[in-house]
């Protein structure tokens, strides 16, 4: 898709000087996030608000803005330059064509959508109209993110051997009052994963099969607890993901990244990348090589790079997306890339089932 040639008439409709205008559509846990964002990030500013639910009316009345209750009405009343879509994954399909048919570009929540069909027409939509969308993968936006793309991109690790992702940590007993946690699709599988494979594949590239095993040994609930996966990348990389949520430990993303103030930071990392010239662990971002001769004979160093911590991924993507809006760059996540990582999530569930490793087409 070239870039210059999508949505460019509406484009230059937009006033460069003025705050690019977005709307929210669904204002759950990471819509109420979005809220905050645009509130703060210096490119945009919030348009509307569009729920099912009443309640949100507040929200609305906080900020100032109109609040509708679907995408049609604020289509028929005034539309923005571009919409946020943080609604269930099952109507992802429904809002996201609904505004794409109208030529608006979208920020669309992970995961693209509840399965591989509804995504594909998602993409085609975007094709057809030639409107941007882009998938709220917001870790990429993370600048420790950005810098360890750089050194694997540059070389400076070498060829990329193997790679080691943890996402160890333990949810208390009140995570499981909501009933449909301790069902199929409420594990770490299903929660926790997603963010893990996307940015696994950003760095390291196209994933060619994976094979994954899962227990619920220690909670014994109806889904599970814990899980490993082994991905075989096209580069011949091999990586490992353990996944727990009975884990007491400092090791995941969430708990090491400073992304989200409501976890405590750790100072430790949960990635690991290793290559022929040299490693790398993030988000606690150490490069480690040998001087002269790579040897496990010889002295190993480390340099600890000095990448402030960002708490401000939502804001970035934010400011991203008007960017895009405005075709100064092209989507850091594509729609593509929304579907490479739910046809890689549904191979993980096929082999979980099945034992088997699974080729992803």
């Amino acid at each position: 898709m070239v870039i210059d040639r999508i949505n460019l008439n509406s484009t230059l409709n937009i006033n460069l000087k003025k705050k690019i205008k977005i709307a929210v559509v669904g204002i759950g846990l990471m819509g109420s996030q979005h809220l905050k964002a645009l509130s703060i990030a210096r490119k945009a500013k919030l348009h509307s608000i569009v729920d099912l639910n009443k309640n949100s009316i507040a929200h609305a009345k906080k900020f100032k803005v109109p609040f509708y209750r679907s995408s049609t009405e604020l289509l028929n009343n005034n539309k923005p330059d571009a919409v946020i879509v943080a609604t269930p994954n099952q109507f992802h399909e429904k809002h996201t064509i609904s505004f794409l048919n109208a030529k608006i570009p979208v920020l669309l929540e992970k995961p693209i959508s509840d399965n591989i069909s509804k995504a594909k027409k998602i993409i085609q939509s975007s094709k057809k109209n030639k409107t941007h969308l882009l998938i709220g993968y917001h870790r990429r936006h993370n600048s420790i993110v950005t810098n360890v793309k750089k050194q694997i991109d540059s070389g400076n690790l070498g060829k990329i051997v193997a790679a080691n992702v943890m996402c160890w940590l333990y949810k208390n007993k009140d995570w499981y009052k909501e009933k449909w946690r301790i069902r199929k699709g409420g594990g770490p599988l299903g929660i926790n994963l997603v963010h893990d494979i996307d940015l696994i594949c950003y760095l390291l590239g196209p994933v060619q099969f994976v094979q994954a095993s899962t227990s619920n040994k220690i909670r014994k609930y109806d889904v599970e607890d814990t899980a490993i996966v082994n991905f075989t990348f096209q580069s011949g990389a091999l990586c490992t993901l353990s996944v727990s949520d009975t884990i007491v430990g400092p090791w995941s993303y969430e708990l090491t990244a400073g992304e989200n103030p409501a976890y405590p930071i750790t100072n430790q990392s949960a990635y690991y990348i290793g290559g022929t010239k040299g490693s790398i662990q993030f988000p606690n971002l150490k490069h480690w090589f040998n001087k002269g001769e790579r040897s496990w004979w010889q002295p190993i160093y480390h340099k600890d790079m000095n990448v402030r911590l960002s708490r401000f991924t939502l804001i970035n993507q934010i400011n991203h997306l008007c960017d895009v809006v405005l075709n100064k760059t092209k989507p850091k996540v594509t729609g593509d890339d929304g579907l490479q990582s739910l046809k890689i999530f549904d191979a993980i569930l096929k082999s979980t089932k099945s034992g088997k490793k699974i080729k992803i087409n």
